[in-house]
């Protein structure tokens, strides 16, 4: 029998982008961020009042191997004027 793979494997296929500005819209992250691999959710919280986003957004990808290029390529890197944060966002247990 096929031995179970190991929790890094299992894949982190959600990654939390911070650092958003207040212009970014899901579409910007759907067209920017699909360039990884093929999203399957998107969470970008917005405020009530001004329609505008909180700053940070989750998204998942089909598998981990995706999420993992999407962090490497795009962790640091500059959208709308304002540099990034893309780490892998862990299931809370």
């Amino acid at each position: 029998s096929a031995s179970p793979r190991p929790p890094a494997e299992e894949g982190f296929k959600v990654i939390v982008i911070s650092g958003l500005t207040k212009n970014v819209h899901k579409g910007h992250l759907e067209e920017i961020f699909g360039a990884y691999g093929r999203v399957v959710g998107l969470d970008l919280p917005i405020f009530k009042v001004s329609g505008l986003n909180r700053g940070k957004a989750a998204l998942e990808y089909e598998g981990p191997a995706q999420a993992k290029e999407a962090i490497r390529c795009m962790d640091g890197g500059v959208l709308d004027g304002s540099q990034l944060s893309v780490q892998v966002s862990f299931p809370s247990i």
